[in-house]
């Protein structure tokens, strides 16, 4: 068994992103698996029962102070969106000879440092990819193909989601369309908004609900020009409250124009909830059109007949969120995603048992 370290910055506002989500859920199911790991990083611990995450967790500081996690077997980073963290991982790596492994987890538009996460890519064992048109844009870095392996994305939802609830406490009895991620003009939540009125023409009584931290004034502003009763402004949720807007929910919108596969995606098929998603590079692999979700351009006209279509027709929804689902039980789980990331150990490989080799 290895001795792995995990590395991933944190985000404002304390917002655990669907990286972060992923290496923290990664990493518990390696701990399940025998592996011994701990977490390096700024960020918060997600909210949950500390059983359902038993990952020690370092600063900076515990790791310069413990000899023996200076000395892992694997470092793994998350998310070259975090670029300090990325970096530093890699010289953990590199100075200890741990074996060093990547998941990109953002689109490279998004990486504050390009040439870093080229570099990093270049550098990993392993680079692992949500998606094909992730992995083609990684060949296209350089990456050989030997050292590219695809791994699955997973929902990770807390407790049951109660959306009888959810629409009690926000007097909702008509349609209701979720958006959920970071308020961010490339999450396309103002196109959204700006369906709103084309939404209601047709469909007066449908609500639209934003889960999600904020960008920063710039989206506060675009909210309050489009104020209104029927618009909820939920701000960042807790796990309770957002599993209930996905039980509560006739579909998930996020038109996002970057991204590489959207944790929220597969936490809605999770539920039974079909998706709507913007026309970004490498959709086509993570929505299958009219199976389990619809995909459409990045216009408010486009994004409110895709609304609407669905509403209008519950047998399409039923269906379409029905494919969702049976998808996430046919392999989109943590378990399956520990066990590829184990694959790229060195004792994985060649059979070494790496501690009592050092």
């Amino acid at each position: 068994m290895s001795r792995v370290v995990t590395v991933f910055g944190g985000y404002p506002d304390s917002e655990t992103t669907g990286g972060l989500r992923m290496a923290w859920r990664t990493a518990a199911a390696l701990i399940r698996r025998g592996h011994e790991v701990a977490v390096l990083t700024d960020s918060a611990r997600p909210p949950g029962p500390p059983d359902d995450l038993p990952v020690r967790f370092l600063t900076r500081e515990q790791l310069g102070a413990s000899p023996d996690w200076r000395r892992p077997d694997v470092v793994h980073v998350y998310d070259l969106a975090s670029a300090e963290y990325a970096g530093l991982g890699y010289e953990l790596a590199r100075e200890s000879g741990a074996e060093f492994l990547l998941t990109p987890a953002s689109d490279p538009g998004t990486w504050p440092d390009h040439r870093l996460g080229r570099r990093l890519c270049g550098a990993a064992g392993a680079v692992f990819t949500l998606t094909p048109s992730e992995a083609a844009l990684l060949a296209d870095f350089g990456v050989p193909a030997s050292r590219i392996r695809h791994i699955p994305q997973a929902p990770d939802l807390i407790g049951t989601g109660d959306g009888a609830a959810f629409r009690d406490r926000h007097s909702v009895s008509g349609p209701l369309v979720l958006f959920l991620g970071r308020k961010v003009p490339s999450k396309g939540y103002h196109l959204l908004l700006e369906a709103a009125p084309l939404i209601w023409r047709a469909l007066p009584e449908t609500v639209l609900a934003f889960g999600g931290p904020s960008g920063g004034r710039a989206d506060q502003s675009v909210f309050a020009r489009h104020r209104d009763e029927q618009i909820l402004d939920l701000g960042l949720l807790d796990e309770s409250t957002k599993h209930d807007a996905l039980a509560a929910c006739d579909l998930l919108c996020l038109p996002s124009c970057a991204d590489v596969f959207p944790l929220v995606f597969a936490e809605a098929w999770s539920c039974g909830k079909p998706v709507v998603s913007g026309r970004f590079a490498g959709v086509e692999d993570v929505v299958r059109a009219d199976v389990d979700g619809l995909v459409c351009d990045l216009t408010a006209g486009h994004v409110a007949a895709a609304v609407l279509r669905l509403l209008r027709n519950k047998d399409l929804r039923t269906s379409l969120g029905a494919a969702g689902l049976t998808r996430i039980r046919d392999g989109m789980n943590w378990p399956h995603v520990a066990a590829v990331v184990e694959t790229a150990f060195p004792g994985a490989r060649d059979g070494r048992t790496q501690r009592g080799e050092r």
